[in-house]
């Protein structure tokens, strides 16, 4: 591929990221002052939410460990008779 072409479609890629990455901020700021408290409250809803989930995908995790380390034994002991 011709290098000069390669530069010029780069410069291109890069000016309407550029772009987008502006018109984003300005988006931003106009949405943090208008929705910021709401949406403060979604996500304090959203991490509580969120850590009750985890925490009982932690507690399924043990129980399912526990359960093979439980069916591993048996496996175990009935190989030794």
């Amino acid at each position: 591929m011709d290098p000069v072409q390669q530069s010029i479609a780069a410069w291109h890629k890069a000016f309407f990221t550029a772009l987008h990455q502006s018109q984003t901020e300005r988006l931003k700021k106009k949405i943090e002052s208008s929705f910021g408290p709401i949406l403060d409250k979604e996500a304090d809803a959203v991490y509580e939410a969120i850590g009750k989930i985890w925490g009982s995908m932690v507690t399924q995790s043990d129980a399912k460990k526990e359960l093979e380390t439980k069916i591993q034994k048996i496996y175990s002991e009935v190989n030794r008779k």
